[in-house]
């Protein structure tokens, strides 16, 4: 049988299609198929009207939430994994008075040695665990521990791409463990994120993808920003016309250090247009692939 679109190709697969207001059912090839699923989702995404049209904006409004269920606690299971610890932690806190009173120096902790799918650069990637809602417990039970999280501000958006460098004080063995179990719970999270709130994490991709098929200014900070959940979308292979190696290469090109605030407001405008015009073209063909719709749509 052929394709019942282009009629050349042999039907592999079945999709439903909208004619004259209903649905219908017709058999194509995989090629076909994918353009249908683009059409739609374009469809779906899209906030302006099509080019031909009279001037003016078309708005649509989805609302994404989650199911309400309440995450686990990550600060129980940082700290049971260093119960053997307390002895000394006590210690230190007995020993603090006698120390300079600006407390000892923080050291960065090297996570070179951390999995390419659990950093950015020499940073951690924890968009898992910030998407349960997470990020403030890690925070605390690293404070207690003589650690820290340190992110990147930048345009105004605080810890942009949730990207961490670790600092530490003590002992670096002691670190490393901490470390190791940050990446378990980090890794936990996104299995969580995929297997049981996918509402969640589509929620994040679906409004990241519609900002930059459509944003009409876009700074350094929050497209780097709005790039994390992209990353991990094209880590599970979840996008067409999208692959991991490409958002990564947009990640390392993003210039994070705000100098564009200190040009004049007119300029920077200009130069977020360009980059927003940029992304609109670039975003346009960019779906969700099949395996992402049965998990969100």
């Amino acid at each position: 049988m052929k394709c019942e679109l282009c009629h050349s190709k042999d039907a592999e697969t079945a999709i439903q299609v909208e004619k004259d207001g209903e649905e219908e059912e017709l058999y194509v090839c995989k090629e076909c198929a994918k353009q249908e699923r683009v059409r739609r989702q374009k469809k779906s995404q899209r906030t302006r009207k099509a080019t031909g049209g009279a001037p003016g904006i078309e708005m649509s409004v989805t609302q994404i939430g989650g199911d309400g269920e309440a995450p686990p606690p990550i600060v129980e299971a940082i700290m049971n994994a260093f119960h053997e610890m307390v002895d000394d932690l006590n210690a230190m806190g007995e020993s603090r008075q006698a120390k300079n009173p600006k407390g000892p120096e923080f050291h960065d902790f090297p996570l070179s040695r951390v999995p390419s799918a659990f950093r950015i650069g020499p940073a951690m990637h924890l968009e898992g665990l910030y998407l349960i809602g997470e990020m403030e417990s890690v925070r605390r039970a690293l404070r207690a521990l003589d650690m820290q999280l340190v992110g990147i501000s930048a345009d105004g958006i605080v810890d942009t791409g949730h990207v961490f460098r670790i600092s530490y004080q003590g002992s670096s063995e002691r670190a490393k463990r901490v470390v190791e179990d940050l990446l378990a719970q980090e890794r936990n999270a996104r299995v969580r994120l995929f297997e049981e709130m996918p509402r969640v994490f589509g929620d994040s991709l679906c409004r990241a993808l519609a900002v930059l098929k459509n944003c009409r200014l876009l700074s350094p900070g929050e497209f780097f920003d709005l790039l994390s959940p992209l990353r991990l979308a094209a880590l599970e292979k979840m996008l067409d016309n999208l692959t991991l190696k490409e958002v990564e290469s947009m990640l390392a090109g993003i210039d994070l250090t705000s100098k564009e605030d200190k040009v004049d407001p007119e300029e920077r405008d200009r130069i977020d247009a360009e980059r927003a015009d940029e992304m609109n073209e670039r975003f346009e063909d960019v779906v969700l692939n099949e395996r992402a719709e049965e998990k969100f749509l």
